[in-house]
């Protein structure tokens, strides 16, 4: 019998999902947010850079292509050479470089926003076919889609074995992060949700924002969000990325670093226990 997740990702990715031994495929993480401007690249890199601080096999994947902010945490030279008319359709695994603790990065110019549209369409459609081909060789698949209402964006979304939603305690922040839920095909599955609230002033502040997403959920979409946690300390995520350097590694005996590398084993602990 084939399983929900298996099931979503042959309507998601227009039947190019192909049948892998769960014990052998990768686990999706797409961490998204309602609004731009909450943090959400840098809870991806430093999620993806303590799990595979952990050893764990991830691949971290930038989508939206007029960017290059997972490059740039990084310390990354970004590569743009499949941005050329004789490039555009070779294997992606090309633009693969190895970033922080050995974890492996795609950036976003894997696409060319300049490109005609017929063609970006095309792209976005080889993504989710190399994500079935690179689901064998990692742990992880982590997807930065930010909040970006692309086809591309909400096919990912809709797949993702886990959703993180990034949200700030700004009540535009977190109205957002609902509604842009609301758009996922909820007749289809119940999905993992997961809340991060970035940037809290307290954890009282943080728990009503989890609360409040997790009741709308509830209550209008017929499904509970979960909360993953609460990071607090923005000077010291905003020192680190000066300094391109994700902040699990800049400085790891913080708060903060020791709480999202609890909330990125918590993740791994729960792909792994509920898929």
């Amino acid at each position: 019998m084939i399983d929900q997740a298996t099931e979503l990702r042959k309507l998601s990715f227009n039947h190019t999902y192909h049948a892998i031994e769960k014990a052998r495929a990768a686990q999706l993480l797409v961490i998204s947010g309602g609004k731009g401007g909450v943090g959400t690249t840098t809870i991806a890199v430093n999620l993806a850079v303590a799990l595979a601080a952990k050893q764990h096999k991830v691949l971290l994947i930038e989508t939206a292509p007029h960017r290059t902010d997972i490059a740039t945490l990084c310390g990354l030279t970004v590569k743009h050479e499949l941005n050329t008319n004789s490039t555009r359709q070779k294997d992606l695994s090309r633009l693969l470089q190895r970033g922080p603790a050995g974890l492996m990065i795609l950036p976003a110019t894997w696409a060319n926003s300049d490109q005609p549209s017929a063609q970006s369409i095309s792209q976005s459609h080889r993504l989710p076919q190399h994500l079935v081909k690179f689901q064998s060789d990692y742990d992880l698949l982590i997807v930065d889609v930010g909040n970006q209402t692309t086809s591309l964006s909400y096919r990912l979304r809709a797949a993702a074995d886990e959703l993180v939603m990034v949200t700030t305690c700004d009540p535009i922040s977190v109205m957002d992060s609902f509604t842009l839920l609301k758009t996922k095909p909820r007749r289809l599955y119940r999905p993992h949700v997961q809340t991060v609230v970035n940037w809290a002033k307290s954890p009282q502040q943080a728990t009503n924002v989890h609360q409040r997403i997790s009741h709308a959920c509830r209550r209008f979409l017929g499904f509970n969000s979960k909360p993953l946690g609460s990071i607090s300390e923005e000077s010291l995520i905003q020192t680190a990325a000066s300094q391109a350097t994700p902040f699990v590694t800049h400085k790891p005996e913080t708060q903060a670093a020791k709480t999202l590398t609890a909330m990125a084993q918590q993740l791994y602990q729960g792909c792994y226990r509920e898929h």
